[in-house]
């Protein structure tokens, strides 16, 4: 058996070293390692392609939306004036659009759009879901905004309605102010405050007056399901009885002169009239029907007016305070 040599721990060292410097991975004694050499250049990579910019157009006057480029293609429907939308391109007279409130497509005559500055934001905004689903008639009590989208905010209000302006309601939503908005047919949105809808009384928040025609006549004053006050009055007689149905205050003179010629009854004839410094005076329908004072019967309850509703003075007086032009009147049996 052959003896086994060790190496020193010198002599390991030396043979080590030849045996990487021969291999090229370590330099020459006493030199210094070489420095890494310089990393390869990045690969160049092309710039991501511009976003193409978004083109807004608006409607010049009430247009019709078609399924393609030609007048003999499916009808959509017609939009109003002043409706936002994005151009997605063009066929020869025809401008490829995107409605946005709708979130459809469809062809519209490029002539009859004109530029316009990109919308408000909350046109592109959907809006929140429906809380509550319902198909009514509602009646606006107060001047409100029909919005895009149920904020308060300015820019989401496309215009103001008028008090005694009726509505199509498809629903409800808790809006992005925290108040409750009801949706309309046409996509838009009310405050629910300003809204009093007939069949659903008990979610109204506002004044409003149940008049029943029932003996002894009696008004009663509500504010949301509160009763306020209640009082009689003279109804409607005969030939001339009080309407029924849902109405609104349309106009109030604090002072006036009735004359029955106004409504069709000669002034000297029978049942003619010709009545001076009749206060307190609401009218809630277009002919004539109104609540005021009714100093000359005192038939409070029971038939003996030509269709207003006759009021002491102190309640005519109260309820001139109390009610506004818009103020709903439910009127019935």
């Amino acid at each position: 058996m052959l003896p086994v040599t060790v190496p020193s721990s010198r002599r390991l060292g030396r043979l080590v070293c030849g045996v990487l410097l021969a291999a090229g991975l370590l330099g020459p004694p006493g030199r210094a390692f070489a420095a890494p050499g310089p990393n390869p250049a990045p690969q160049a990579v092309p710039p991501a392609p511009a976003a193409q910019p978004v083109t807004w157009a608006v409607t010049l006057d009430q247009v019709t939306l078609y399924s393609a480029p030609n007048d003999q293609a499916v009808a959509f429907g017609d939009i109003s004036a002043q409706v936002p939308l994005q151009i997605l391109g063009y066929q020869g007279d025809w401008a490829h659009v995107y409605n946005p409130r709708s979130r459809t497509e469809a062809y519209v005559l490029s002539d009859l759009l004109g530029p316009s500055d990109p919308p408000s934001r909350y046109i592109i905004t959907p809006p929140p879901a429906l809380s509550d689903e319902f198909d009514v008639r509602g009646i606006v009590t107060d001047g409100a905004p029909l919005a895009v989208y149920p904020t308060s905010a300015d820019e989401a209000t496309e215009r103001e309605l008028n008090p005694n302006t009726w509505l199509t309601l498809t629903g409800a939503v808790n809006g992005e102010d925290g108040a409750r908005w009801y949706q309309t047919t046409s996509g838009d949105f009310v405050p629910a405050d300003a809204v009093f809808i007939p069949e659903r009384t008990e979610d109204f928040t506002g004044r409003w007056l149940d008049v029943n025609l029932n003996t002894p006549s009696r008004v009663t004053a509500y504010e949301g399901d509160a009763e306020v006050t209640s009082f009689l009055a003279i109804r409607g007689a005969g030939s001339r009885p009080t309407p029924t149905g849902v109405f609104t205050i349309l106009r109030r003179v604090a002072n006036e002169t009735m004359n029955s010629d106004t409504i069709g009854i000669p002034r000297f004839g029978p049942g003619g009239y010709y009545l001076t410094n009749v206060l307190f005076t609401q009218y809630f329908t277009g002919d004539g029907a109104s609540f005021h004072y009714n100093y000359w019967s005192s038939a409070w309850g029971y038939p003996g007016s030509h269709g207003c509703l006759g009021l002491t003075y102190g309640d005519s007086a109260w309820l001139w305070e109390w009610a506004h032009v818009g103020t709903p009147v439910l009127i019935h049996y």
